[in-house]
């Protein structure tokens, strides 16, 4: 049970930090689109 719940409150994290990171993603784009395609890009490469 204790694995089980330890698995499941890492998941939780994961999603949120995912989400936040996402948001941030998002309001640098709306901000300077052309840097965050190229970092976008690095990142990917």
């Amino acid at each position: 049970m204790s694995l089980i719940k330890v698995g499941i409150i890492v998941e939780l994290f994961l999603l949120v930090g995912i989400s936040l990171w996402v948001k941030k993603l998002n309001s640098k784009q709306i901000r300077q689109p052309s840097l965050s395609k190229k970092t976008i890009k690095s990142l990917k490469f």
